[in-house]
């Protein structure tokens, strides 16, 4: 039996996962090409980071982002409660951002 879970990739996916598996009490490696490695879209060092400006656009329920958003609050991502604890606020416009 293996005695943890490898998780490839410290993007937001990848850490969410880890974090979830780690709170869970369950052992992960996690691998991540950064620093040794960038692709174009990223900047800097660390893990989650976002490479647009807009990653995270509404809160709208009324739409995609705004409902997957409210699914993360529910199921208790860490990274949406950070997400919220440092956003800015933006304009409303036809798009729904």
């Amino acid at each position: 039996m293996v005695d943890y879970i490898t998780v490839i990739g410290g993007g937001l996916a990848g850490s969410e996962a880890s974090l979830q598996i780690a709170k869970r009490g369950i052992k992960v490696k996690l691998y991540e090409m950064k620093p040794v490695k960038f692709s174009p879209a990223h900047s800097n060092k660390n893990f989650a980071e976002i490479v647009c400006s807009n990653s995270f656009k509404s809160d709208l329920l009324t739409n995609a982002c705004g409902l997957l958003k409210e699914e993360l609050r529910i199921l208790g991502s860490e990274l949406i409660k950070v997400a919220d604890e440092t956003k800015v606020p933006a304009r409303t416009g036809a798009c729904g951002r």
